[in-house]
């Protein structure tokens, strides 16, 4: 329901514009590498700072890293196909599931902070310097397991919107600090920091950037009401349809949406 909401009202307001609303999956056509059709996550890693940047390399089926790790599909949606390594046996488990050459996998070193942080934003049309919106989503986990592998497909995971508990000021902080890793229409970040306190301070690890269809976390929080959720998605698809129309003119864009697709169920069927 709340994708279809989201559809639905993209499609209203890029009628509006007068623009086509599939032009939705170019904004961030600049980082689709069209040699893979994915939007890679090694390209996005080289993006994010070094301080901020979790060492990852790409899975040979052979080289051992410093583990524990993550394995984790070059790219991915929902948190399909991460695998938590504990020790060789584990990775020597993982590795026969699967075909490296068809399905790139990656090895991402674990980020120990406690509590983890989304950050939904998008640019504003105006001032791409500037953003026009934007939401800080806690997300937690009611499981046991450390560290853990959060996802709309894990029970254990909940969401919960923050982004009360920072002051403008404190925002416009978040955006000086993220608006530069990468030049993202749209995205969403994920973190972990030890608490808000580190969070401003930019003592932090980058864990994922989504920017295909970066779904906004705090629609998925429980607590919030459906009016604010409803005005926040006319919000967030009104901005998107505004930098849609601000997209130069071209006659031929990437073929993106379906690339991604295949690329996604790749990863369902390891």
């Amino acid at each position: 329901m709340i994708r279809i909401s989201l559809i639905f009202w993209l499609i209203v307001y890029c009628v509006r514009n007068r623009v086509a609303p599939h032009h939705f999956f170019q904004l961030n056509s600049d980082y689709f590498n069209s040699t893979k059709n994915i939007f890679s996550k090694l390209d996005m890693d080289r993006n994010i700072p070094e301080r901020w940047r979790l060492s990852q390399l790409e899975d040979d089926g052979r080289t051992v890293p410093a583990l524990p790790a993550f394995l984790k599909p070059e790219w991915g949606q929902n948190s399909h196909g991460i695998f938590f390594i504990r020790n060789t046996s584990d990775l020597r488990k993982e590795r026969r599931k699967r075909v490296v050459k068809i399905n790139p996998y990656l090895l991402q070193e674990v980020a120990w902070e406690e509590i983890e942080y989304d950050i939904f934003y998008i640019r504003s049309a105006d001032d791409s310097r500037s953003f026009g919106l934007l939401s800080v989503t806690e997300v937690r986990n009611g499981g046991h397991s450390d560290p853990v592998i959060n996802g709309v497909h894990n029970k254990d995971s909940s969401y919960h919107d923050i982004t009360e508990d920072f002051t403008p000021t404190e925002q416009e902080l978040l955006w000086t600090m993220l608006k530069d890793v990468g030049s993202f229409q749209i995205a969403r970040v994920g973190l972990r920091a030890n608490s808000k306190h580190d969070l401003l301070a930019g003592n932090f690890h980058i864990i994922e950037v989504n920017i295909f269809l970066p779904l906004p976390l705090i629609l998925l929080d429980e607590s919030v009401s459906f009016p604010v959720k409803y005005q926040f998605v006319k919000k967030s698809m009104a901005l998107a349809a505004l930098l849609i129309a601000k997209l130069p003119r071209k006659e031929n864009h990437r073929a993106i949406f379906f690339r991604q697709l295949i690329a996604h169920y790749k990863v369902k069927g390891c």
